[in-house]
């Protein structure tokens, strides 16, 4: 999870890819269920629009089996969600920094939510959410300059690391 621009589902592709899992987009599920974000959040207005986002993501994240889920970066914004993710998932804030972000956005083209001043809105939008990604990450990496492949390799190291831990945590402490 993260800003928009931060990588979450160019970082997802490759996390599901490398460790054999499914990977799963929340709007892209949103989509597939709802039909376009832009025409549902402007026709049934965004408390609507967080509600079935919520939902989606809900779905998913009550599933049995692993996989890699690229969030919406205002999924962290329903405290229902929030409490889901802090259930057995293991979360990672991808931050960026913003000239880079707006770069890989396209200076915000496309991106309604960031017409006008795209830099402001998007110092706005993460002002807003920096908090509520804190609470739910268990890691924070900065994809500012980086490759998706190095940083692949950064998270599969720390959620392996925790793994590892938890496991000999438990039997340490049955």
């Amino acid at each position: 999870m993260g800003p928009m621009g931060s990588g979450k589902s160019t970082l997802g592709t490759v996390l599901a890819r490398r460790l054999g899992l499914q990977r799963l987009d929340a709007d892209d599920l949103f989509v597939a269920q709802h039909g376009p974000i832009a025409d549902y959040f402007s026709t049934r207005g965004e408390p609507a629009f967080r509600q079935a986002e919520e939902d989606v993501i809900g779905e998913v994240l009550s599933r049995a089996e692993p996989c890699v889920l690229s969030l919406g970066g205002g999924a962290v914004l329903s405290a229902l969600t929030r409490d889901r993710l802090l259930l057995g998932s293991h979360v990672v804030y991808l931050t960026v920094d913003e000239s880079a972000a707006l770069e890989r956005l396209d200076g915000g083209a496309g991106r309604p939510v960031l017409a006008g001043d795209p830099g402001r809105t998007w110092r706005r939008i993460l002002a807003e959410r920096h908090g509520l990604y804190r609470e739910v990450s268990q890691w924070t990496v900065d994809t500012t300059g980086r490759k998706t492949t190095d940083l692949a390799d950064q998270v599969i190291r720390l959620v392996h690391t925790a793994e590892s831990a938890s496991e000999d945590h438990r039997s340490v402490h049955p």
